[in-house]
């Protein structure tokens, strides 16, 4: 069929699927299927190409081998129950409450255990700590609490110090299955570098137990701990636990 001046006008044919339409150029004829295809395999390897992707961040080195434990102060001593606080440390605010008797030494011992058997730090004992925080304090009363506990890790030449405090450790009145009062604690746990006195890690912990009808969300977590009503010792381990899955290593 022959169009204006003689020209051929475009034929359609299908091959394999797809539609044909020849252009004459010049005597030559070039399916437009060709151009197409040459076209989408430039933008997918256009889009493919994309800017150079960065290399992963390099994680820092600590510079870190040997920790001070410092054992956990209990903040009712200090500031009270009831009252909110601030850490002198990192600034978190935290709800002072009820402890009991021994929470200190306990959580001092769970924390131990969990850097000896979790982390390759080598601890230093921390049996004369009290008496190093005495003696800097008698020297220096204004020092701050990081200041202090850098100059404890200096007198005892440890890398770092790690300390901790407890805000709250309420226990639980029932049992597994039923409470009238369920347990509540409150912790943080901080990593100072000696060397330059930074603060390397904070690790927060500040739970209330609730049933799992009163927040579904919590349902992993609830079964992971056994699916029933916790101690203070029991809500307190799982917590610091935790939280220390989050230390950095050196």
């Amino acid at each position: 069929m022959k169009g204006l001046r003689g020209s051929v006008l475009p034929r359609v044919s299908c091959n394999a699927g797809y539609v044909v339409m020849p252009i004459k150029l010049r005597g030559v004829y070039i399916p437009v299927v060709r151009l197409f295809l040459a076209l989408v395999a430039l933008c997918i390897l256009g889009c493919a190409s994309g800017p150079p992707a960065s290399a992963p961040a390099r994680r820092e080195t600590l510079h870190i081998q040997s920790v001070l434990v410092v054992p956990f102060k209990e903040a009712h001593v200090l500031y009270g129950t009831d009252r909110s606080v601030r850490c002198p440390l990192c600034g978190a605010v935290f709800e002072t409450g009820p402890i009991e008797a021994g929470a200190g030494t306990y959580v001092s011992q769970q924390l131990v255990a969990f850097l000896k058997g979790k982390t390759p730090y080598t601890l230093i004992p921390s049996g004369p700590a009290d008496g190093i925080r005495s003696e800097i304090i008698s020297q220096d009363p204004g020092m701050s609490e990081r200041e202090l506990l850098v100059e404890m890790g200096k007198r005892v030449q440890a890398d770092a110090v790690m300390s901790g405090m407890i805000y709250r450790f309420r226990q639980r009145i029932g049992t597994s299955f039923s409470v009238d009062t369920p347990a509540s604690v409150a912790l943080g746990v901080h990593l100072i570098r000696v060397a330059d006195s930074r603060l390397i890690w904070t690790g927060i912990f500040d739970e209330t137990q609730h049933s799992l009808s009163e927040n579904l969300l919590q349902l992993r977590t609830f079964v992971k701990r056994g699916g029933g009503w916790l101690t203070a010792e029991q809500l307190a381990t799982f917590g610091l636990h935790e939280t220390l899955a989050t230390l950095p290593l050196p």
